[in-house]
């Protein structure tokens, strides 16, 4: 873009540093952010600060990530916050990732993401006793994990579909389909990522 002389602008660093943080240029992308203002005359604004949190997040700098958002010019957004608790399931960081959960509920104390993620890392450090606690706590507020949703368009109509859906009237048709190009994705080369 410099080479032929377009400034970047605000969504422009939304980008590079959505793509830093996908490939985990961390330190690029932090100098990116660092020289946003200085030398391109933009306001980093919440979206940018999220960036950054995903970026440091992502590489499991955790303690850096929650550093970040503490000192934000900004009050930290339930995003910012789940982004740092999701990045703690990821990388097994029981406090951090406590502090995170806290923080969301206090923005929206009947968030079943937090609830859910904050089990589903104690799950992993198994830590049994709180997994049952938090769940107790869950079904005591009435508190249920809403089910993740996909959506396609298609012919002008909007099909909705959640996790194992048995309701679609052309489910059947559907899951051929899953199937038959999971099979060629895997014919074509494609390996799970497994740890």
């Amino acid at each position: 873009m410099r080479s032929l002389g377009i400034r970047p602008n605000q969504v422009t660093f939304v980008g590079v540093l959505t793509a830093c943080s996908h490939v985990g240029l961390v330190e690029d992308g932090l100098q990116l952010y660092r020289t946003m203002e200085t030398e391109h005359g933009i306001v980093p604004t919440i979206e940018h600060c999220s960036c950054v949190v995903d970026l440091l997040a992502r590489a499991g700098c955790l303690n850096a990530a929650e550093g970040f958002i503490n000192k934000m010019a900004f009050d930290p957004d339930i995003v910012v916050w789940k982004t740092l608790l999701a990045a703690c399931k990821t990388h097994g960081n029981v406090e951090v990732g406590k502090r995170a959960a806290e923080n969301i509920l206090k923005i929206d104390p009947s968030s079943s993401a937090a609830h859910v993620l904050l089990c589903n890392i104690y799950a992993s450090t198994g830590s049994w006793e709180q997994v049952a606690r938090l769940r107790g706590l869950m079904k005591q507020r009435g508190i249920k994990k809403v089910p993740g949703q996909s959506w396609i368009e298609f012919k002008d109509r909007i099909h909705v579909f959640v996790a194992e859906d048995i309701l679609h009237p052309e489910r059947e048709k559907i899951y051929t389909i899953l199937e038959e190009l999971w099979l060629q994705m895997l014919d074509a080369g494609y390996r799970p990522f497994q740890k």
